[in-house]
């Protein structure tokens, strides 16, 4: 692998919230590069980190959810999971998301990685697992969530990708690093 030079970070000189509610913490950073030029404001997104699951049952098939999605405007397929709670294990959200959004317990799981979902202005991580369906009971999702889940072979997922009815780009590439690990 190609080395390159030494990157110097930017000097953070002050911080302010911008605002910070249940759905968005947004600060406004003045800085320094190393080149002495000031950037002022940048605006860092402050998120919970995400964890989300590939799980496959007996036949191959991958579990989505369908659901409603406000920024897009329509309803997409993309994978269970959701928000990694303050002081949860990123395993046990993806666990308890899978279970809550499909009523899927699932076994054999794997740690996927975990992924910047945007370094330029997120602080978060995106946590992938791949996981196998043992049992399904009946989903317990948030009031606000109206999700649908079901199985889809490779190939009809592949088509609802070239679609874009399963457009979310994070949820793509959760599925490359996952389904090369069950």
């Amino acid at each position: 692998m190609t080395k390159f030079p030494e990157i110097r970070s930017w000097t953070v000189n002050g911080s302010s919230t911008i605002i910070k509610d249940r759905w968005i913490d947004l600060r406004a950073d003045d800085c320094t590069t190393p080149a002495g030029i000031k950037i002022s404001p940048y605006y860092v997104l402050r998120y919970p980190d995400w964890s989300h699951s590939v799980c496959i049952d007996d036949a191959g098939r991958i579990c989505v959810v369908s659901q409603y999605r406000h920024g897009a405007g329509r309803v997409m397929m993309e994978l269970p999971g959701g928000v990694v709670d303050a002081g949860e294990d990123p395993l046990a959200a993806a666990k308890r998301e899978l279970l809550e959004e499909t009523g899927i317990r699932a076994h054999d799981w794997r740690a996927c990685g975990s992924f910047s979902p945007n370094p330029a202005t997120h602080t978060n991580r995106f946590h992938v697992f791949a996981c196998r369906l043992m049992s399904v009971e009946a989903s317990q999702p948030d009031a606000s969530e109206d999700i649908r889940h079901q199985f889809l072979s490779p190939d009809e997922l592949i088509q609802a990708i070239d679609t874009g009815e399963f457009g979310q780009l994070l949820h793509i590439g959760a599925l490359w690093r996952a389904l090369g690990r069950i």
